[in-house]
Parts: structure tokens; sequence; C-alpha cells
């Protein structure tokens, strides 16, 4: 069991850093012995405030008529500010995991290579993704909790005659951010490199400039950063992208056929049915994000990382990412040393009404995993630490 020394101070300590003035918290959370609403601190989904649920119970409407293309507009628009870009932005009926299928099936052609950082469980799926679509990837492998170094990564830009690099940003399994995007975008320089980033986990929580950077596909989902309802994927897809997917001689799927998608977009419309009642609530937890703010949101969540790291570090806990440059500010992953971590868990939950997670994949009974990607301010995150504190303290 950690230390049992007091937690710090958690009003206006130096641990947690100065209060911040211009946040408007949107949970309504009534912070006692047992939160009426749970408190969701994995990494995703995330306690939703009364606007985005009010959102999701408006009436349904014709998705081929005018009232859902003012919708769409409006959810076209706030995925632009989300994404930091002016390429086109397209609604995807399914999961985060859809999102990465559609630029593998579309993107990536058969027989050519495909640059892959593997890291952890999510860069593992890409590689898998990668064969499954008839791709031959070029794997940079690092151990669990740390990343390849870039000049590895450059190597294989020089070397290996990739045609694509498809990035996991946030590694949702290790809590380790791939901080170099700028960097590999430069040393792809005027090659005929595509780059994608999977922001699944980290799209509103770590800054990422998708324009800046001239990432070429972006992919993200509603359930983390966001702030929205699970269920739905969004990418971001440069010209030069796009026109590779709708020139691919094999595109393999139905359902996630970019010339479908893009021919509908233009419409404001997606293919297929859509799910009417998530889509009006990303597209308020959106307008939360631009009310909030691009820094101030990044900020906030900077800080409440840096409250929960600190809380860790104070307790003894050592942090699954060694480096601390590429720790993840959504995902905060701990080992399990002296630690029995389904007890704790359980109990939070049982107890405070807070939840937090599991490792995942090889690292399940290895570590802990605490989600940063929600409305959770300050407030919040207090409340957290001093319940999970009084459970170490109290718990054999």
């Amino acid at each position: 069991m950690p230390t049992n020394r007091k937690l710090v101070l958690l009003n206006g300590s130096r641990l947690f850093g100065k209060k911040r003035k211009g946040y408007k918290p949107v949970l309504n959370h009534s912070l006692g012995k047992m939160l009426k609403t749970p408190m969701l601190l994995i990494p995703g989904p995330i306690t939703l405030p009364d606007r985005v649920l009010k959102a999701m119970a408006k009436p349904i409407i014709n998705h081929r008529g005018e009232e859902f293309h003012k919708l769409y507009e409006k959810v076209e628009e706030g995925l632009k500010y989300a994404f930091q870009t002016e390429n086109n932005v397209y609604i995807i009926n399914g999961s985060g995991t859809a999102g990465v299928d559609m630029v593998f099936q579309n993107f990536v052609y058969d027989g050519e290579k495909v640059l892959i950082p593997d890291f952890g469980d999510f860069t593992e799926r890409a590689v898998e993704n990668a064969v499954k679509v008839g791709a031959k990837p070029v794997i940079v492998k690092a151990e669990w909790g740390e990343l390849p170094s870039l000049r590895e990564i450059i190597n294989a830009i020089e070397n290996e005659d990739v045609k694509s690099i498809f990035i996991v940003h946030n590694e949702t399994s290790t809590g380790v951010t791939f901080r170099m995007m700028e960097e590999i975008r430069n040393a792809v320089g005027n090659r005929d490199i595509l780059v994608f980033a999977d922001t699944v986990s980290d799209l509103g929580v770590e800054p990422f400039y998708a324009d800046k950077w001239r990432v070429d596909v972006c992919v993200t989902a509603s359930q983390k950063g966001l702030g929205g309802p699970p269920g739905l994927s969004f990418a971001s897809v440069s010209e030069r992208a796009l026109e590779k997917g709708l020139n691919n001689p094999r595109r393999r799927s139905f359902y996630l056929d970019i010339e479908k998608i893009h021919r509908f977009h233009l419409k404001k419309e997606t293919p297929f049915t859509p799910a009417i009642p998530l889509i009006y609530g990303i597209a308020e937890a959106l307008e939360i994000l631009k009310e909030e703010g691009y820094d101030e949101r990044m900020r906030r969540h900077r800080e409440n990382a840096e409250m929960i790291y600190g809380f860790l570090e104070s307790e003894g806990f050592e942090i699954f990412p060694r480096e601390k440059e590429y720790r993840s500010i959504s995902i905060i992953v701990f080992k399990n040393k002296g630690f029995d971590a389904p007890k704790i868990i359980k109990k939070l939950y049982e107890e405070y009404g807070i939840l937090i997670a599991r490792g995942m994949g090889r690292l399940r009974d290895e570590t802990t995993r605490i989600g940063n990607v929600g409305y959770e301010g300050r407030r919040e995150i207090e409340y957290f630490l001093k319940s999970f504190k009084t459970l170490l303290d109290n718990t054999s």
C-alpha cells in the first residue's frame, strides 16, 4: 500500500496550481459522500452535462430535410474548430474504431507500405488493420510505456518507400502521447506520403492542429474530449487524401466508402440513417467547447492532469510512462505495486460514485487508469482525490 501521508491541502495548494477565473462548470454534481450522478473518470465515455442530455431528447427530424442540413452544418463548424482545420470534416455513424477502419479501407492501397509506430494496444490494432486491407506495415516498435525515437521513424520515412504514416496520437493503454507530429510532417516534406492520426482519446484535451501540422486524415470520436455521447466518429480529410481515396480501385467497405461519405457530405447529409439524438448531443457539446474556448479547454485539462500526477507521486505511486515529456494529459496510467486495484476501484464507485478504470490489454492487472477527458474542473478533481486518499488510508 502506498504511503499514508496526508493529502496536501486541497484548496490553494502549490500542488494543484492556481485557481482559474474563466471556467464556468457545466456539470451539476452535488459533491457529498455519494454522488447522485456517477463521475466517470475512465478513458470514456464521460459524464454528460444536462445541456447535452437535453439536446439528445429533442424530437427526431427528417435526416434528408432542411432541419437536419442545418444541424449538420452546425456540427461541421464545431468539428473544424476542434480539429483546427479548414479541411472537409465528416460525420461517421460508428465508434472511433469505425473512423480508424475508414482510414485503412479508403486511403491505404493494397500492397503499399504504411509506417506505424507501435507502442501500445491501439497501435497494435492499427498494424492488424493494415494487414487486413492487404497493406504492408512497416513497424517501428517501442516498449509499452515508451515511444520509438524520432530518428528511428525518420529512418523508416527515408528508406522504406512508405506511402503513408499512421500515428496513434494518444495511446489509451499506456498513457503515452506522441508529441512529434510537426517533426514527422517536416521529415515527410514534399514526399508523396500521407500522414494519418488517431486522436480518438485526446482531441479536445491535448492540443492538436490538423492544418498547421498538415495532417492528411485525422479521426476522433464523440464520447471523450469532444464532450459528447458515445457512438459517433469524425474525420478531417485533406484534398490530396480525398483524391487518393476516391481513386482507390479497391475501396473495400460499402458502409465506410469515402465516395459515398463525401457525396452525401456535400448535401449536408450522411449516406445512411444517422443517429440523430447523438448528433444533437455532439452539436451541443461542440457549442460548449467554443464557449469555453480552445486554449481554455486545453488549460483546464492540463491543470487537472497536473493535480492527478502530483497526487499520485506524493502517494508513492509509479507513473507508467517513465518520461514526463510524453505522459498523457487525457489518460493517467500508474502501476499497481502495493495497491489492490480491483478492490479500491470497486469501493470508490460504491462509496463515492466515482469510477476509474483498470489497465488495458496486457497491462490489465499491472496498471490503473484515470480518465481526464470530460467536463470535470478543479472542484471535481479535488473531490476525487480526497475520496481516493480516504480509501487508500483506510483500506488494508
